[in-house]
């Protein structure tokens, strides 16, 4: 069972989808003449901009570089954090942190959608939620945001952040991490700029929560769902460790991936009041041309069998083993 949960850890979920409006305001760029994805070539001050331009102009992955928060606290309860990144899709939002605690470096990540603050037509702020019990709780605020195109290539943005609530209240046990950032733009996967309407990148870059798993072995989505709170314990009558249910632990109603055209991907556990459970990321990429193949952390393949906006189907075998398991995702709204 823990071999299933290490193939599908690409699927265990918080946060990057496109989810995009098709009929949403475009600003207009000729290098993305080719391509029906978000412009990533936006710039500008946001207190400047409409929402419909702060929103391309913030959209990307942003590396800060490790920049830390400017006041660390002396307590023992908390841990020293810094930023890896942050990315912005159309709709979502992922900040991915590096936690330095008593028990060693780890790394942990807050995913939700954002909201664009706007007054007299101008935006003033972005606000960032995350969903707790399943209500969105108003987490951070960022403000003071510029992204300037350089003249050698790529963008650089900087901004102010200021945590409206205690980390520790979503079980992030890091000092303040408020304070004013600098951040480089990741460039976007190269598929981005050739990705049409009918482009399996295009199809594929987007939020999805799973509806069907099957492999060789019997299992199904119920199975794994539930393996989420299977833990080992020993037995000292047999002599040997044995699954067992963890009483205190939330069994996932869902999880859902979210690809981003940044090359980001998040998966996510779900509560049944759809609120995470747990958070995860890493990266994909396009196995080849014809974009009916990905890699997953450079770990293993899918194999594309259908896709179109809405649904999205793939299987993955293993060379060594008469291992295969198939698996249904949906679109999420």
């Amino acid at each position: 069972m823990k071999k299933i949960l290490y193939l599908i850890s690409f699927f265990l979920v918080i946060s990057c989808s496109k989810d995009k409006d098709e009929n949403e305001e475009i600003v207009a760029d000729e290098r993305m003449a080719d391509s029906a994805m978000t412009n990533i070539y936006a710039s500008g001050k946001v207190s400047e901009q409409t929402a419909a331009e702060a929103k391309q102009t913030i959209f990307g992955k942003w590396d800060v570089g490790g920049s830390s928060s400017k006041n660390i606290s002396g307590s023992k309860s908390l841990s020293e954090c810094t930023f890896n990144f942050i990315e912005f899709t159309d709709k979502s939002y992922i900040m991915s942190l590096s936690i330095t605690g008593p028990d060693g470096p780890e790394s942990g990540s807050i995913f939700g959608n954002y909201a664009l603050i706007e007054a007299d037509g101008l935006v003033t702020e972005v606000r960032l939620y995350f969903s707790v019990s399943g209500d969105d709780i108003h987490i951070a605020t960022l403000s003071n945001i510029e992204v300037v195109e350089k003249a050698s290539g790529g963008f650089d943005a900087t901004f102010d952040i200021n945590f409206e609530i205690d980390l520790g209240d979503i079980d992030i046990v890091c000092a303040d991490l408020g304070g004013s950032y600098s951040a480089d733009k990741e460039p976007a996967m190269e598929e981005t700029l050739s990705a049409g309407v009918d482009s399996n990148h295009y199809k594929v870059v987007r939020n999805w929560q799973m509806t069907s798993y099957a492999d060789s072995d019997g299992l199904v989505l119920s199975d794994i769902l539930l393996d989420y709170c299977l833990r080992n314990q020993y037995d000292p009558v047999m002599g040997e460790y044995t699954e067992v249910l963890d009483p205190d632990c939330i069994v996932p109603s869902t999880f859902q991936v979210n690809l981003s055209t940044f090359g980001t991907y998040v998966t996510m556990t779900l509560d049944e009041s759809g609120s995470p459970l747990e958070i995860q990321t890493g990266t994909w990429t396009w196995a080849n041309d014809e974009q009916t193949q990905f890699y997953v952390d450079d770990d293993w393949t899918g194999n594309i069998s259908e896709l179109s906006t809405t649904n999205w189907q793939f299987y993955e075998v293993h060379d060594t083993t008469d291992f295969r398991a198939d698996y249904i995702f949906d679109a999420v709204p």
